[in-house]
């Protein structure tokens, strides 16, 4: 059997390629001699590989277009990269038995960025016959009519199944198609089963892990409120290192890996009200991870997580840790709620750092329900035997 995955193995932001590898994991655990392979929708061939310079200053840049313009430019270029990695994933399709469509949130319109590559993997779906799944996927409501356009044709070819993440993915696949296809059903995030994945970390430390993100990625990609740092930018980290520390917690900040994310760990680092704390032990800045084991090593040699980043939170979450989210897309919300954790979730833009501290804390003391993560983990493990069986 040869499952080839099409996802974001070798993004920047290692949370991506969680998603790969435990989907992989997850397929080893329901059929052991089974070949898995994955194709990287951005072209990477590894991880490092930068398919995008100078990011941050593109982000900005077409922040400043109209929307249809700024889509039509995403476009071109896209099918430029597209044009030069296809013959490469034709080759990996060849005596495949299933292609897998995701994880992650891939069915979301940014300025037709998942639209286009997705787009191309269904047209290579179809030219070979390939039998294809979405899995895990995450959707948004954001589809513009160019979007959609694209995204439908996934029900070109021979489609047997939708799964997706969430409820509210469903209600936006439901609606953004029409009824088109497979009826979707739900199919847990594959980081769910993180912790059998990688399992237990070289160390164990007393850490409150914060996730640092860049503000900008956040208000670019957001469909809702970004807590905290909406107004704020990065001092809303400064403060809540500080606010944290200052109530006699060890921490740890660390980030997932993206450039910008790196840069903004950096600067957190260096702000005055937070340089001290690291030389008077009551900090520590994690090395940013370069690989997924990496970062769910930081991860799990944690107590309790605080983050934006929405595989952050469900690394930890496999892991038994306690967790708070803060908001910037509905996705994340919509995680929490279906692994009954709202109360560790914070959505509203004029959080404050002690409100987040006094969330942590409360998470601490009330743990993480050993019975919801099971069923979770068995529900998630459950699904992928249900893709395999579409063959």
């Amino acid at each position: 059997m040869k499952i080839v995955q099409f996802g974001l193995h070798y993004s920047p932001n290692v949370g991506d390629g969680i998603i790969s590898e435990t989907l992989g994991h997850a397929v080893r655990m329901c059929q052991p001699d089974a070949t898995y392979q994955t194709v990287d929708i951005s072209g990477r061939g590894g991880f490092g590989d930068v398919t995008v310079r100078n990011r941050a200053m593109i982000l900005r840049l077409l922040g400043m277009l109209p929307a249809g313009p700024r889509g039509r430019l995403v476009e071109t270029r896209l099918n430029r990269m597209l044009d030069a990695v296809e013959p490469d994933w034709h080759a990996a399709l060849d005596g495949a038995d299933l292609a897998v469509i995701g994880g992650g949130q891939i069915f979301s319109d940014a300025d037709l960025n998942f639209c286009s590559k997705i787009a191309r993997v269904a047209k290579l779906l179809q030219q070979t016959g390939t039998p294809a799944v979405i899995h895990a996927a995450g959707v948004s409501g954001n589809w513009s009519h160019r979007g959609t356009e694209l995204f439908h044709r996934v029900f070109d070819g021979d489609l047997r199944a939708v799964g997706l993440r969430d409820g509210l993915s469903i209600d936006h696949w439901v609606r953004q198609t029409g009824g088109r296809g497979p009826a979707p059903l739900l199919a847990r995030d594959p980081g769910l089963l993180a912790a059998g994945c990688y399992g237990p970390a070289p160390e164990q430390t007393d850490h409150i892990a914060l996730c640092i993100t860049a503000p900008h990625l956040l208000k670019y990609h957001s469909d809702s409120a970004v807590a905290g740092v909406a107004e704020r930018g990065l001092a809303f980290f400064a403060a809540l290192t500080r606010d944290l520390c200052g109530r006699g917690n060890s921490v740890r900040l660390f980030c997932n890996g993206a450039a910008e994310d790196r840069d903004a760990l950096s600067q957190v680092a260096a702000m005055p009200e937070v340089a001290p704390l690291v030389a008077e032990g009551h900090l520590q800045v994690a090395t940013p991870p370069a690989t997924p084991t990496e970062l769910a090593h930081i991860i799990r040699s944690s107590r309790a997580v605080i983050a934006h980043r929405m595989h952050a939170c469900i690394v930890a979450y496999s892991y038994g840790l306690p967790i708070v989210g803060l908001g910037w897309d509905r996705k994340l919300e919509s995680f929490f709620t279906s692994v009954e954790a709202t109360h560790g979730f914070l959505g509203a833009q004029d959080v404050t750092p002690s409100q987040v501290v006094d969330t942590v804390e409360a998470a601490l003391d009330r743990g993480v329900d050993a019975a919801t993560l099971s069923r979770v983990q068995q529900e998630t493990l459950a699904s992928v035997a249900q893709m395999l069986s579409r063959i």
